[in-house]
């Protein structure tokens, strides 16, 4: 297991001694943990590594591209076959990384390409000859796991092929280079859709968007393509982007429906207490006053019932019983048992 203590101070002048321009990252945020690391030169490097703070850093960058001459191919999907068709596309290189998550990077000799994220239709791969990556032997406190090599080291770098030229037709070429002004909204929005199941956040998109926008005949403005970005990222976190799958994805409504539809008093009741409640921190539940008022248009017992199976499932907790016999209604709240983000970080399976 790696250590966690001066990552960045251990290896930094291994590093610099080939050439290769590191400065020290945030490896849990994936950002780096300086300014001006853009600058990054090799005698800059020693110099960071010098000072107590930044040499305590948990993570190692470098610069990739005409500095390094360093391409790297980022393959975001966890799995051998990801793997397997990245070099089957880009070709066989000695440097093979595997990241703190189990994902892969492949390293070739910089050749001029640029920087494009997500470049070819439904493959988790991006290929960076511009900014910056994560280097072996980053640590990940959260996941307790590094970077490593798989196969070579930075010695390797001076001996890297390049990407052969036919592979980067693909990418390059790409599809964003045709889209005439009256459609670029539309069709940067399905792009956006198509890639949000592959990014962290909505700034991860953003990036995405950004990069596949940059080749339109006509630009579209910064804040256009952040609200791209921005809805498909809304559609994702809701469940509710199905563009391109092989299957839906499952939703809050669905997961819903599996636990209750046994019991579809209960299911019609929360659908019920959602549409009034959803928005208070309480709520009263009095069975003969719903039935009075025909909300639902059922006998008290039917929607006492469906209560109960509710509490029972922990869908509604009460936070206090109803007391008969001084006509006071039992209050409620609704549960944190399907709150959150359902985005799933859906990966097609490999053809």
């Amino acid at each position: 297991m790696a250590s966690s203590s001066g990552v960045f101070a251990q290896h930094a002048e291994a590093y610099a001694a080939a050439g290769l321009s590191a400065f020290p990252v945030d490896t849990r945020n994936k950002r780096p943990a300086i300014t001006g690391w853009q600058n990054a030169t090799p005698r800059r490097t020693r110099v960071w590594a010098s000072v107590e703070k930044l040499g305590a850093a948990n993570g190692l960058g470098i610069l990739v591209g005409k500095s390094s001459g360093v391409t790297e191919i980022d393959v975001d999907g966890v799995g051998e076959a990801w793997l397997a068709l990245a070099v089957k596309q880009f070709g066989e290189t000695p440097v093979v990384i595997r990241t703190a998550s189990g994902k892969a990077k492949l390293w070739y000799r910089h050749n001029g390409e640029g920087r494009h994220i997500r470049p070819i239709q439904g493959q988790p791969i991006d290929v960076l000859g511009k900014g910056f990556t994560i280097a072996p032997p980053s640590w990940r406190e959260d996941l307790a796991a590094s970077y490593e090599f798989c196969s070579g080291s930075i010695d390797d770098v001076a001996n890297l092929p390049t990407i052969p030229a036919t592979a980067l037709e693909m990418v390059c070429g790409g599809v964003s280079g045709s889209v005439a002004a009256g459609e670029r909204n539309d069709r940067l929005l399905r792009y956006c859709m198509s890639q949000a199941r592959h990014c962290d956040d909505v700034a991860g998109l953003f990036d995405v968007a950004q990069t596949w926008a940059s080749a339109f005949p006509t630009p579209l403005s910064t804040s256009e393509i952040y609200r791209c970005a921005k809805s498909a990222w809304g559609y994702e976190t809701k469940g509710r982007n199905f563009l391109g799958l092989r299957k839906p994805q499952v939703t809050e409504g669905d997961r819903i429906m599996d636990e209750l539809i046994d019991r579809p008093e209960a299911l019609a009741l929360f659908q019920v207490i959602l549409r009034f409640h959803s928005n208070r921190t309480s709520f009263a539940i009095a069975p003969r006053a719903m039935s009075k008022a025909k909300n639902p248009p059922w006998d008290w017992r039917r929607i006492a019932n469906a209560r109960d199976i509710l509490i029972e499932r922990g869908f509604i907790e009460e936070l206090s019983a109803p007391e008969r016999g001084r006509r006071k209604s039992g209050q409620y709240r609704l549960s944190d048992k399907l709150h959150g983000s359902v985005h799933n970080h859906y990966t097609p399976s490999p053809l």
